[in-house]
């Protein structure tokens, strides 16, 4: 390859050389035609004046540098790329490498330790007595029988009362110890107040009290 590269820049440098020998025997210093040889020579060019530089061998048969295609680009604009990073040392990949068998491990131990955790949980639940329902609430307490009268006042003498009810519709008079509905009788006749109480055994201890109503 390098004996053929030499043979072709030769012929170059041989064409150039007759381009300007013939070139100096057609022109003068004028810029007009040179006239015709004289004699015999048959208008032989003389070409001993002619300087041919030396061919410098050596450096063609020397290394070119390579192309960088990261290098700089005198027909574009911008800011040139940085240069690629060092390769890692020894030392670096072993630290890499052991980083990342610490974190696997890690992250092995943290798998197996939820899983474990959630098999506790699974067999804890699956010896686990059943907690039984908590008892109904009791019912609820009975309420004694509604009073729906109004308590007018009272006739007679204080240690001998007689109380003056109204239901909504009649009056009726009624002594202390009477029954004046179903479950219901007077304790107590009082000046401004009247106290009931209920005869049914479940209700026993229970009265009510009604003040005296102005109106009925």
């Amino acid at each position: 390859m390098k004996r053929k590269q030499k043979e072709i820049l030769l012929g170059v440098l041989l064409a150039v050389m007759a381009i300007v020998a013939w070139w100096n025997l057609s022109v003068d210093t004028t810029g007009g035609r040179a006239p015709a040889a004289r004699g015999g020579s048959g208008g032989r060019a003389d070409i001993t004046t002619l300087r041919v530089y030396p061919v410098q061998w050596a450096s063609l048969s020397a290394p070119r540098p390579g192309y960088d295609p990261s290098g700089r680009n005198i027909f574009q604009f911008g800011v040139i790329a940085p240069p690629p990073p060092p390769p890692l040392t020894a030392a670096e990949k072993a630290a890499i490498e052991e980083a990342q068998r610490r974190a696997e491990e890690a992250r092995r131990k943290a798998m197996e330790e939820e899983a474990a955790r959630q098999k506790a949980v699974q067999e804890a639940m699956a010896n686990a007595t059943p907690t039984p329902p908590p008892p109904p609430p009791p019912p609820p307490r009975p309420q004694p029988p509604p009073i729906n009268y109004k308590f007018i006042g009272y006739i007679g003498p204080s240690d001998h009362k007689i109380a003056v009810l109204h239901n909504g519709t009649d009056m009726i008079f009624a002594r202390q110890g009477d029954e004046v509905e179903k479950g219901i009788k007077i304790l107590e006749i009082g000046y401004e107040s009247i106290k009931f109480g209920f005869t049914d055994p479940q209700f026993k201890g229970e009265s009510q009290t009604l003040p005296m109503s102005s109106s009925y």
